[in-house]
């Protein structure tokens, strides 16, 4: 079961964001990031210099199962 964590950017390519910034983290089984995504839901570049902080889990997936993947950014206001 993979995971999504909702989490703040503290830097964002490199550059701090002049807002609050959102967005989404996804955890593989072991724990390990192998997705980052904006408050939008999309997906971003993980090396892009990005520094972040966890605010909390929103819940773990099936990865087969995309379905609830998308269902979990939605509870959160996504889409």
């Amino acid at each position: 079961m993979n995971s999504i964590d909702k989490i703040r950017f503290i830097l964002l390519y490199g550059n701090e964001p002049e807002i609050k910034c959102y967005g989404y983290m996804e955890l593989n089984q072991e724990g390990n990031m192998i997705a980052l995504y904006n408050r939008y839901g999309e997906e971003l570049d993980m090396y892009g210099g990005h520094e972040f902080v966890r605010v909390r889990t929103l819940g773990k997936f099936d990865d087969e199962d995309r379905d609830n993947f998308y269902s979990l950014l939605e509870s959160d206001g996504v889409g």
